[in-house]
């Protein structure tokens, strides 16, 4: 019998409980690989069509690399699929259990912008997860291959949106919340109608229960070093791990899509090379109108730009307590996208010959009103200490160079 959503396993439990049946001799192997993998979930794929599909498994049906496997495309039936090849290990069991957990764990994963697993392969050897295919390709191959036109901002914004609830879901929408921990570009696939996909779950873990919020401790592991230029702080330094790493990994995505540079560049001077402390720099001195794909330039209103500058700088705040979560982050891109669609609306209603925003029309948000609101987190009641006379909060909070702040709701509004 397989598990709810609402009971979903950790990768300890399915590891504990696959443990238990498996038996090291020759004779009963293939049964044993076979016994606890569960069919109802998803649909068992033979050998045979895998190999037609990607025609034994030949080079050129590859389309991309994972972290534990070669993925390939190919036909199967009357669809079109992305079929994950998982590669031995010196350890014969890790892709068995790789291939359990993600069947039990992926296939109750049921999100319209989250790669949906379809089904898997077991027979003799071969460990094989097939997934649904997203034939547009990576977020980031998108941003950064030659061959590729560039994404229109509003197209942009809304596959950020995609992605922010696709993250939502995960720490809110289950009993437990799910922390991703690879949150990049790379993970976020396209479909024919630019629809994002959340992808590689290789490193997601089960956090406390989603009414929770206290961080749990994981050891850092080396397989997950490439994506030092957008792990955040509190992983690197202690381990720790909670729904705002992701948060924070997230942000870095939404400076990547709106400057479309790569999150790390060694070639650049050494305060430039992490594109995330660029980009905030960039904020506090009012010159991120600079790194700002060309492209989009006279493209983004205004108001539009500022509200995604502000959500975005929030994500990377040094401090957890100091990010927002995955539902306001959702919340504020969707009114960004709103602010973009109504300044376009205004413009040509008023002026049909001008085709482009300008930037200095309005200024961009002082770091002093970022710094407010993530010292006061995002004024949340708990930061009350009093009212003025008019009844109008008084926050109190700690700006990042220590200062002591107190501050009236009325003066920023």
């Amino acid at each position: 019998m397989g598990f709810c959503l609402h009971t979903l396993p950790s990768f300890s439990e399915v590891l504990k409980e696959i443990k238990s049946k498996l038996r090291p001799t020759k004779s009963n192997a293939l049964n044993t690989r076979r016994l606890a993998l569960p069919e109802e979930l998803c649909c068992r794929f033979s050998l045979a069509d895998i190999k037609a599909a990607t025609n034994n498994f030949h080079k050129n049906m590859i389309i991309a690399e994972g972290d534990t496997g070669f993925i390939f495309g190919g036909k199967i039936n009357d669809g079109f699929y992305a079929i994950k090849r998982l590669r031995p290990t010196s350890d014969s069991h890790l892709p068995l259990l790789e291939l359990r957990f993600g069947v039990k764990f992926l296939s109750q994963l049921h999100h319209p912008n989250i790669i949906s697993l379809l089904g898997y392969c077991d027979e003799k050897e071969e460990m094989i997860h097939v997934y649904e295919y997203a034939n547009n390709g990576s977020l980031y191959d998108n941003l950064h291959a030659e061959n590729h036109d560039p994404i229109p901002w509003k197209r942009r914004l809304e596959i950020c949106i995609s992605v922010a609830r696709a993250l939502h879901y995960l720490h809110t929408g289950a009993k437990f919340v799910l922390i991703h921990r690879d949150v990049s570009s790379k993970n976020i696939l396209l479909d024919d109608q630019w629809t994002s996909k959340l992808c590689n779950f290789s490193f997601c873990k089960r956090g406390p229960h989603s009414m929770s919020r206290d961080p749990i401790s994981i050891e850092i592991e080396s397989d997950i070093a490439y994506t030092s230029a957008s792990i955040a702080p509190e992983v690197a330094i202690s381990g720790r791990v909670s729904h705002k790493t992701d948060v924070f990994s997230f942000g870095v995505v939404l400076f990547e899509v709106l400057c479309c540079r790569r999150i790390f560049d060694a070639e650049l001077e050494m305060d430039q090379r992490f594109l995330y402390r660029w980009a905030c720099k960039c904020i506090e001195n009012g010159t991120i109108y600079s790194i700002i794909d060309p492209y989009l330039k006279g493209k983004i209103a205004p108001q539009c730009l500022k509200k995604f500058l502000e959500i975005a700088y929030s994500c990377v705040q040094f401090e957890e307590n100091k990010r927002p979560t995955m539902g306001e982050v959702e919340v504020t891109l969707e009114l960004a996208l709103e602010l973009q669609k109504q300044a376009e609306s205004e413009m040509e209603s008023t002026n049909p010959q001008e085709t482009a925003f300008v930037a200095s029309r309005t200024p961009m948000p002082s770091i002093f009103t970022i710094q407010i609101e993530a010292a006061t987190t995002n004024f949340h009641q708990d930061m009350i200490i009093g009212h003025e006379t008019y009844g109008e909060p008084i926050y109190r909070g700690l700006i990042d160079d220590g200062t002591l702040l107190t501050t009236a709701l009325k003066s920023l509004y």
